[in-house]
């Protein structure tokens, strides 16, 4: 059999969480920037992981949990990531909502994505599925930058899907989404949304990744102050460097996606200009900026010591920046 669900939408953009909030979200009609999907979802957040029988050894993560799940919570229906230990059993079901015309998110490690040809395990990955093809076995997927659908073997998909790569394994984890319409209006969601990703970043929310916070940033800043002794040194620099500045990040760790949001939001809550919101993330996303430039400067020099002390003291700069912006928000925010 093979189904693709007709008039499918993908508009090729920077992240793959929110690429794929707003591939669906335009799928039933809803016109939502990327940037508004982003900031909806409450995708600020910060995850720091020890993984000493791998390399990099300190990997860092700037994106916050369950954006995906965040952003269909709040503009609907309560959802989170299912799981499956089957993945025949999970291939099932996802094809069973193909044939109903109802889109399917799912989490993929890219090292299976055929289009992708990585060397590099990237597990945490979200693309929306739009169909399949039992003869050709294949699976139709839309993906971040990339134009068009584009084709993985049933094989390949199925890895993806299971991929027990650290700091990520997966467990085919996935949701259908199903929009009725209407939804609340922005001037709603907004503020919700705000409030919430404040929340997270000051108390702290704990996923598979470890716990995402300010704090975490802190540790982190501790924590640097030893990296120029861990054996991978250069290549755990090196790998900070990409996730802050590279890797769909739309640079600084998502931070000026976030600005973006704020831009577009204050058209909608005018006390988010009066506090200046937008401005004081930018602020940050240059600070992040900053880190990553020097992390990267690290990585290619041989004389790292002072270097990483810089680097701690800019880290821990940037957790009080933020945390003054997330305190600012919910105190004002309502």
């Amino acid at each position: 059999m093979k189904k693709i669900i007709d008039n499918w939408v993908h508009i090729p953009g920077i992240h793959c969480g929110s690429v794929a909030i707003r591939d669906v979200t335009a799928f039933y009609g809803f016109k939502l920037s990327e940037p508004m999907c982003f900031g909806i979802g409450g995708g600020l957040g910060f995850f720091y992981t020890l993984l000493e029988d791998m390399s990099p050894t300190r990997v860092i993560h700037l994106r916050g949990p369950g954006m995906e799940p965040n952003f269909f919570s709040l503009i609907g229906e309560s959802i989170d990531w299912r799981l499956e230990e089957d993945s025949f059993r999970a291939f099932e079901l996802l094809k069973a909502f193909i044939d109903e015309d109802i889109p399917v998110l799912v989490q993929t490690d890219i090292y299976y994505l055929e289009y992708y040809n990585s060397s590099t395990h990237f597990p945490g990955h979200v693309i929306p599925v739009w169909g399949y093809d039992d003869e050709s076995d294949i699976v139709l997927v839309s993906d971040t930058g990339y134009d068009g659908l584009q084709r993985v073997s049933y094989d390949n998909f199925r890895k993806a899907r299971s991929s027990k790569a650290n700091p990520y394994p997966l467990f085919n984890n996935w949701f259908e989404v199903k929009l009725k319409s209407p939804i609340s209006p922005l001037s709603e969601i907004i503020p919700r949304a705000l409030r919430k990703n404040a929340e997270f970043m000051i108390e702290g929310r704990e996923s598979s990744r470890g716990i995402s916070s300010v704090n975490t940033i802190r540790l982190w800043a501790d924590e640097l102050l030893d990296w120029g002794n861990v054996k991978d040194w250069r290549w755990s620099a090196r790998f900070a460097y990409q996730v802050i500045a590279k890797r769909g990040t739309c640079g600084a760790g998502f931070r000026f996606m976030y600005r973006d949001f704020l831009l577009e939001a204050q058209e909608f809550i005018s006390s988010i200009r009066a506090l200046g919101l937008p401005e004081n993330m930018d602020r940050i996303g240059n600070e992040w900026g900053e880190i990553a430039s020097l992390l990267k400067r690290i990585s290619e020099g041989e004389r790292v010591g002072d270097l990483f002390k810089v680097a701690s003291v800019k880290a821990r700069h940037i957790a009080d920046l933020e945390e003054e912006f997330y305190i600012k928000v919910l105190k004002n925010i309502s």
